[in-house]
C-alpha cells in the first residue's frame, strides 16, 4: 500500500516545457489510483477545468510533487514546509540541487517511492524580521538564502553587520547572502562563498562584490543571530530578496534580523540519492580537461 494517500501537483508557471513530465506523473497517479490535486499551472497545461490554489492543495493533501527547476520547488516550499508536508522534485529546471528526480526516470523513481522506498531529507530555513526603528515591519522565511542588494546597478551600499551582538564588519559592496547550507550552490556560490553539505548546522555570509577584498565569506553557528542594518552613507536603497521569490524594500537605518527559523522542508529523495555524486555531475566535476 502506497505511503501517501492524496498528492498536490505543482507545475512551472508558464513552461509548456514541462508538460511531458507532467503527463507521465498523472498517468503514474491514475494508474495507482492515488488521488491528486492540481494547481492552476498543471491544470491549463492539461487542459483541465478543475484547479485548486496552493494553500487550498496544502489543505487537502500529504505529499507534494513540483515539476520544474528550484525556484519552483523553492517557491512551493513556502507552503508546504508550513504545513508540514513532505515533497518531492522533478527537475526541469538547469541544474537541480533540490528537484532532483531526472524526467527519464519519473516512472521508476515515483514507483519507489510510494513502495515507501525512499529518503527523507530535511532542511531547516531561515527566518528574516525586518525593523524600522523598534517598528516590526514583516517576517519571511527562506531555505536557500536571504539576499541584500543595491537597487542600483551602479552603485553600492554600506551596511554594518553584526553576529550576536558582536559588530563583525562595516561593508562596501553590491550587496550580502546569508545562506543555509543548502542554499550554498545558489547564490552564495556565484560570489565566491564556500560549498556546505546540506546536514550541516551552519549560516553562510558571502558578501557580494565588496570594495575591500579582506570582506571575506564566513561560515558561523546556525544558532547565531545576524543583525544587518542599511547605513545612511549609503548612496542608494536595497531590497531583500528571500530565496528570490519574495522581495522587500530595504531602507536607510532598516534593520533585518536573521536566526534560524523552526520551519523545515521536508524533501523525499530517490534511495539512491547522493549529494557529492550530484555535486559531481551538476558542477561537471567529473569531466576530463
Amino acid at each position: 500500500m502506497s505511503t501517501f494517500k492524496k498528492i498536490g501537483v505543482i507545475a512551472k508557471k508558464d513552461d509548456d516545457s514541462v508538460l511531458d513530465s507532467l503527463k507521465i506523473v498523472i498517468k503514474f497517479l491514475e494508474n495507482k489510483q492515488i488521488d491528486y490535486f492540481l494547481d492552476e499551472n498543471s491544470a491549463r497545461l492539461l487542459k483541465k477545468n478543475e484547479f485548486f490554489s496552493i494553500d487550498d492543495i496544502c489543505n487537502k493533501v500529504d505529499f507534494g510533487i513540483v515539476i520544474g527547476g528550484d525556484g519552483t520547488l523553492l517557491n512551493a516550499a513556502q507552503y508546504f514546509a508550513n504545513s508540514n508536508i513532505p515533497i518531492c522534485g522533478i527537475n526541469r529546471g538547469r541544474l537541480g540541487f533540490l528537484a532532483d528526480i531526472s524526467p527519464k526516470d519519473i516512472e521508476k523513481q515515483l514507483s519507489l517511492i510510494f513502495s515507501k522506498n525512499y529518503i527523507k531529507d530535511t532542511r531547516f530555513s531561515l527566518s528574516a524580521a525586518l525593523f524600522e526603528g523598534d517598528k516590526f515591519i514583516s517576517e519571511n522565511i527562506a531555505f536557500n538564502d536571504v539576499v541584500i542588494h543595491s537597487t542600483n546597478a551602479i552603485r553600492m551600499i554600506t551596511i554594518d553587520i553584526s553576529i550576536n551582538s558582536n559588530e563583525v564588519y562595516r561593508i562596501n559592496a553590491d550587496g550580502i547572502v546569508v545562506s543555509t547550507p543548502t542554499g550554498s550552490t545558489a547564490y552564495a556560490l556565484s560570489g565566491g562563498g564556500p560549498i556546505l553539505q546540506p546536514t550541516l548546522e551552519a549560516m553562510l555570509l558571502v558578501p557580494i562584490c565588496p570594495h575591500i577584498l579582506s570582506n571575506r565569506p564566513i561560515v558561523i553557528d546556525v544558532n547565531s543571530e545576524v543583525e544587518i542594518k542599511l547605513c545612511e552613507s549609503s548612496h542608494t536603497d536595497a531590497y531583500i530578496s528571500y530565496d528570490g521569490q519574495i522581495n522587500t524594500p530595504f531602507k536607510i537605518d532598516n534593520l533585518v534580523s536573521i536566526n534560524k527559523s523552526e520551519i523545515k522542508l521536508n524533501l523525499i529523495q530517490p534511495p539512491d540519492h547522493n549529494y557529492l555524486s550530484i555535486l559531481r555531475e551538476k558542477l561537471g566535476w567529473g569531466t576530463k580537461p
